[in-house]
């Protein structure tokens, strides 16, 4: 079985290498779960975290499994220019995330795929942010 600490390599690689190549997400600050948010001032900015769901006996004889999850990019702009700017960060996001299967050179036993991206609303907050998050289910085969 895939690691919990294996999933989260691939799925971070997947998401830093795509944001390296991307002018848009190149400039914006990510933030990691569990690790200190230091938030920028009238900037956009992004918390990326994974829930991991377990897994499920896929046969017969029990020999796979599926196991999956979530993964979750809380995008955060500053509140008074519209939503247009949150949903241009959801589609670079959406662009390196969706539809994406492999192993992004983690030395894993399996492949990681990602489903689409789902885009809902948060809220807006004291501090004058919009907040969004954009999910994708991600799974792989044991």
């Amino acid at each position: 079985m895939a690691s919990f600490e294996e999933t989260r390599q691939i799925l971070e690689t997947r998401f830093l290498n795509g944001r390296a190549a991307d002018a848009t997400l190149s400039d914006i600050p990510v933030f990691f779960e569990s690790r200190e948010v230091k938030q920028p001032t009238g900037k956009d900015w992004i918390i990326m975290s994974i829930d991991d769901a377990g897994s499920s006996i896929q046969s017969f004889t029990g020999s796979r499994r599926l196991d999956g999850g979530v993964v979750a990019f809380h995008i955060y702009c500053p509140h008074g220019s519209g939503t247009k700017r949150i949903r241009q960060v959801a589609d670079k996001i959406d662009s390196v995330m969706s539809f994406t299967g492999g192993t992004d050179g983690i030395n894993s036993s399996t492949t990681l795929y990602c489903q689409a991206g789902n885009l809902r609303r948060i809220s807006e907050d004291e501090n004058g942010y919009l907040s969004y998050v954009i999910t994708f289910q991600f799974k792989y085969w044991i």
